[in-house]
């Protein structure tokens, strides 16, 4: 019920965004057509087929990237501004290829790029628009909906969460007329009036008639469950339970129907899709061979001959680190230690006396890395993911977090999410052991193609504004 209005907000709003991006498309090109010194060939019927496919990619995007609704719907400033920005990237990408694949040789091509930036500051205010002003005229006061909580419990768990999840169904135009709870009950900031207990439901429910019935916990049993349901349907209300799974087991969960059946599992894996591991493989193979052509050959000649002035020995450094799947795989680094320094037993630390000067350098603009691409090509990595620790580093680091070995479901990554967020050198602490895993799961959770895009770029940043943590 709450899912069905919140999608039909979208669709409204994906509907006036189509109008806002048909309008600016046609005024950018009355601008170029009045002051742009020639007329554009095939004059606005030509264009306006590209409008229509920017309009169209538009729809899709919204009508398929349900992940984009809590952006829509309640985002802060930035995750908006951020929506518009996949939103644009997304129209320019299927414009581009529509390009190529026609070769339609009358259409400008300066003319449909340089629109792509007025086309993200009219997405950008129809989206800011959305809370304020489309959800308050899709939700008048005819179809407001009134909830009356119920909850067993004298303190609600997940308080902050349900408080601040209320205050954003407001603007979907829902209204929370009070709440059935045991005496002594704590609101805490919950601004909702405690109605009585919860074996007065009855009373309650007859005397405020409200539209939904929504318990704070699973029912107790069967026969409680058909009780309330009754009391629902005989008012021709409805009945939803919140049953947060996080908090009774311990980690985030999601349902899915799957062939029929419903499931409720605990991780969500995209690179699980075989589409999104065709993706992230051909991302690989292309950053890596480019590396490897333009980068490779000179690296090897500056480090081999800073080897021969600091620090004479091999070029490369290999160590077994643990991969895919926890098997063990050989990695390539660039040498930056003195040989027979122990280099396999232990971290690398701040002003680490094994280090040879200009490893230090190496270390600390990753040019170190750089061999590890030919990992990438071989399959055993991934440009992006989890870090590769020590074997040894695996089984003492899995104590500290029951899901530290989930990162092992993907490729090992010349550079991840953890790394990016200044989370590079000397793990110092157990909290910091912490906090690089929960970085890596996040990332498993939420692999994009676009999300690796941006931690490349920041990774390449990086490299030449190295972070504090980077020896």
């Amino acid at each position: 019920m709450i899912r069905e209005r919140q999608r039909g907000a979208v669709s409204i709003h994906a509907l006036f965004q189509a109008v806002a991006v048909f309008a600016c498309f046609a005024g950018w090109f009355a601008i170029v057509t009045l002051f742009g010194g020639k007329a554009l060939l095939g004059g606005f019927t030509a264009y306006s087929f590209y409008a229509l496919i920017a309009i169209a990619s538009l729809l899709l995007r919204a009508a398929y990237c349900a992940n984009d609704d809590a952006a829509r719907l309640s985002g802060l400033f930035p995750a908006r501004l951020n929506l518009a920005a996949r939103q644009t990237l997304f129209i320019g990408i299927v414009m581009a290829v529509f390009l190529v694949a026609t070769k339609d040789k009358e259409i400008s091509r300066v003319f449909l790029f340089s629109w792509l930036p007025i086309l993200y500051v009219t997405l950008a205010a129809t989206n800011l628009a959305m809370p304020h002003f489309v959800l308050p005229l899709v939700f008048s006061k005819s179809t407001r909906q009134s909830f009356l909580l119920v909850t067993r419990e004298t303190e609600l768990r997940k308080e902050e969460r349900l408080t601040a999840w209320l205050k954003r169904q407001q603007r979907m135009g829902i209204t929370v007329v009070g709440i059935a709870a045991p005496e002594g009950f704590k609101t805490g900031e919950m601004q909702a009036n405690v109605l009585g207990s919860p074996h007065e439901i009855e009373r309650i429910f007859y005397t405020y008639k409200p539209d939904v019935l929504m318990w704070m916990e699973p029912p107790a049993d069967h026969r409680e469950l058909t009780i309330a349901l009754e009391l629902a349907e005989s008012q021709g209300s409805r009945l939803i339970f919140w049953d947060d799974l996080e908090h009774r087991f311990g980690a985030r969960a999601w349902s899915a129907e799957i062939d029929g059946l419903n499931f409720v599992h605990f991780r969500r894996e995209p690179l699980e899709s075989p589409l999104n591991r065709a993706t992230k493989r051909l991302f690989d193979i292309i950053i890596a061979s480019t590396a490897l052509f333009l980068a490779m050959p000179l690296l090897c000649v500056l480090v081999w001959g800073l080897h021969r002035l600091q620090s004479r020995g091999p070029l490369f450094f290999r160590q077994k680190r643990t991969g895919l799947g926890g098997q063990q795989f050989e990695i390539f680094k660039f040498r930056t230690m003195h040989t027979g320094s122990e280099s396999d037993s232990r971290q690398a630390s701040h002003n680490d006396i094994r280090i040879f000067s200009a490893g230090r350098w190496l270390r600390k603009t990753s040019l170190d890395e750089v061999p590890q691409f030919l990992n990438v090509l071989r399959g055993e990595m991934s440009v992006v993911g989890p870090r590769p620790h020590l074997p040894e580093h695996n089984s003492n680091w899995a104590r500290l977090l029951n899901a530290y070995n989930v990162r092992s479901i993907v490729k090992p990554g010349l550079t991840g999410l953890a790394q990016v967020r200044g989370m590079r050198g000397e793990a110092k602490s157990d909290e910091d052991i912490v906090r690089r895993i929960e970085s890596d799961l996040e990332y498993i959770e939420n692999y994009s193609p676009l999300v690796d895009i941006v931690i490349v770029a920041q990774t390449a940043w990086q490299v030449f504004f190295p972070q504090k943590t980077a020896y």
